[in-house]
C-alpha cells in the first residue's frame, strides 16, 4: 500500500501542469529553499501570532498597509478561519446575517458556532446556471445593524459592485463582510479589479494561496472603520486558529511578498501572459471557447481575467479535462457540465500557457478522437444552478446552530429523506458551495440535485437528519 508521500511522488513523476491551486503552481522562485529550518516555535524573538509585539506584527502591518487596512490579521487555517471568525465577531446568538445563497461552506459553520440567523439573498444567475454577482439593490432597508457578507469575487471571477453594496449597508449601520477568498492578487496590477477594502468594506479575507505563490492553508483577514469590534475579531479570530502556528507558512509568505512587492515587474510579465493568451483563444462559434460575460449583465461589476473559464457548447467537460490531463499533461481546476475554469496566478510560466493553448485548440479545432467525448451534460449539475429558480430556495426550519445543537439524528436513505429536516451540510469541492444545511427542509427537487450532481456519498446514500 502506498503512503500519501509516495502518491504524490509518483503523481509529480507525470509532469502534469497545475492550471489549479494552490498558486505558488510548485514553481521554485516563489517558495524559500529550506522550508524545513523554517519549522520553529514561539522561541524569544520570534513572536506569538496570537498576540504579536515584534517580528509577525510588523509582518502584519506591512500587509495592513499595502492592502489598504486598519488591521490586517495573518491566518494559518485559511479563509475559511478568516470567515467564521467574523461572523462570530459580528454576529450575536439569533441575530439577523444576510448572506448569498453561493457562499462558502465556512460561512455556515461560522453560522452554527455564532448562533446568527440567516436571511439568504439570491445571486443573478445565468441561463446557463452559472451565479453573477448580487444586486446592490438587495441591501436597501435591511434589518438595522445587520451583518451583511458577499461573496465577491466568486469562485469564476465575478466581481459585485461592493461600493455601492457598502453604502447601502452602512446606511443602515450594517457591516459588511466581504468573502475576497480569489482576490488576494488584485492590488498587485491595475489590470486587476479593485479590492473590496478600497470600495468600503468593514471585513475582508483573502486566500494568499489560491490566487498568488503562497502555501496551502495562507490567507489574510483585514478589517476597517469604527463599526468593527477589533479586541473581539482578535479573539476569535484567535478562538478559530491553532495555538501552535506554522513559521514555515507565516515564513514563506512573507518571502514571497516581500518578492513580488519588490519586484512589481513579475506581475506586469503575468499580465502579459494573460493578455496573450486571451489574444490566441477561438471565438464563441468554437465548441470550446473562453467565456466572457459582459460587465453590467447579471450585476456583475467587474471580471477577473486571472479567471480563464471555458464554455463547451458540444462535449461533456469532464472528458475534455480527462485528455487534457492524459495527452497535454494539464490538470485544470474544475470541469463540471459545460464548464472548465484553470486558475492562473503570477507564478505560471509561458511553458503552462503554451500547453493550455495546445489543449484547447485541440478540441476547438477537432484534433482529438471524437469517440473520447460524450456529448455536452446538461447544465442544471452545476453546483449552484439548483437555486437558480427561487422556488426550490431550501426552506429553514432550524437555525443552523439549532439544528447542530439537537441530540437526536437519524441516517435515513435517500428516498425516504423528503420531508425531513437536514442534520448535515452536503456541498461538493470544488467550489464549496451548500446545496444542503443543517435545520433546512430536504425536498424532492433537491433529493433530485444531491443525486443527480454525486453529492450524497455513493457508497452510504443516506442523508443524516434531525429526529423531531
Amino acid at each position: 500500500m502506498k503512503n500519501m508521500y509516495t502518491k504524490i511522488r509518483d503523481y509529480l513523476k507525470q509532469d502534469i501542469y497545475p492550471f489549479h491551486m494552490p498558486g505558488h503552481k510548485r514553481n521554485p522562485l516563489f517558495i524559500p529553499k529550506d522550508l524545513l529550518s523554517l519549522d520553529m516555535t514561539e522561541i524569544p524573538d520570534m513572536d506569538v501570532l496570537s498576540m504579536p509585539t515584534g517580528i509577525l506584527l510588523e509582518m502584519q502591518q506591512r500587509i495592513a498597509e499595502f492592502y489598504g487596512a486598519f488591521k490586517s490579521y495573518f491566518l494559518v487555517n485559511g479563509s475559511s478561519a478568516g470567515i467564521i471568525a467574523a461572523i462570530c465577531a459580528t454576529c450575536k446568538e439569533h441575530s439577523p446575517v444576510i448572506i448569498p445563497r453561493n457562499a462558502h461552506v465556512s460561512v455556515y459553520n461560522g453560522l452554527v458556532l455564532s448562533g446568527a440567523t440567516p436571511i439568504y439573498v439570491m445571486p443573478e444567475f445565468m441561463p446557463n446556471g452559472l451565479a453573477g454577482g448580487v444586486n446592490p439593490n438587495n441591501y436597501i432597508d435591511i434589518p438595522y445593524g445587520a451583518t451583511v457578507l458577499v461573496v465577491s469575487p466568486t469562485y469564476e471571477g465575478f466581481v459585485s459592485d461592493i461600493k455601492t453594496i457598502a453604502k447601502h449597508v452602512h446606511a443602515c449601520n450594517g457591516i459588511l463582510i466581504v468573502d475576497e477568498a480569489h482576490g488576494a492578487h488584485f492590488p498587485f496590477h491595475k489590470s486587476f479589479p479593485a479590492n473590496a477594502l478600497s470600495q468600503g468594506a468593514d471585513i475582508v479575507i483573502n486566500s494568499l494561496h489560491k490566487t498568488l505563490p503562497a502555501l496551502s492553508q495562507c490567507a489574510v483577514i483585514h478589517a476597517q472603520g469604527k463599526l468593527v469590534d477589533y479586541n473581539r475579531l482578535q479573539f476569535y479570530i484567535n478562538t478559530v486558529q491553532t495555538s501552535s502556528p506554522s513559521y514555515i507558512l507565516m515564513a514563506a509568505s512573507d518571502y514571497m511578498l516581500k518578492m513580488l512587492w519588490e519586484n512589481p515587474y513579475l506581475f506586469d510579465e503575468y499580465v502579459a501572459r494573460l493578455e496573450k493568451f486571451r489574444d490566441s483563444m477561438p471565438n464563441s462559434q468554437s465548441p470550446l471557447y473562453l467565456y466572457k460575460p459582459k460587465k453590467g449583465d447579471f450585476s456583475i461589476d467587474d471580471v477577473d481575467p486571472s479567471k480563464l473559464l471555458f464554455h463547451t457548447t458540444l462535449h461533456n467537460a469532464e472528458d475534455i479535462s480527462n485528455i487534457f490531463a492524459s495527452t497535454y499533461k494539464i490538470q485544470m481546476e474544475m470541469a463540471k457540465a459545460n464548464f472548465l475554469l484553470a486558475m492562473t496566478s503570477v507564478a505560471d510560466t509561458d511553458k503552462g500557457f503554451s500547453r493550455l493553448e495546445k489543449a484547447v485548440q485541440s478540441v476547438a479545432f477537432a484534433r482529438i478522437t471524437q469517440s473520447k467525448l460524450n456529448k455536452m451534460a446538461d447544465f442544471s449539475s452545476n453546483p449552484s444552478s439548483i437555486f437558480s429558480n427561487v422556488s426550490i430556495l431550501p426552506k429553514v426550519v432550524f437555525t443552523p446552530r439549532e439544528a447542530a445543537q439537537k441530540h437526536k439524528t437519524i441516517q435515513l436513505p435517500l428516498k425516504d429523506s423528503i420531508g425531513q429536516v437536514s442534520a448535515e451540510l452536503i456541498t461538493e469541492y470544488p467550489p464549496g458551495i451548500v446545496a444542503l444545511a443543517p435545520g433546512e427542509l430536504i425536498t424532492s427537487d433537491l433529493l433530485t440535485f444531491i443525486e443527480k450532481t454525486h453529492l450524497a456519498n455513493s457508497e452510504r446514500r443516506f442523508i443524516l437528519c434531525l429526529i423531531q
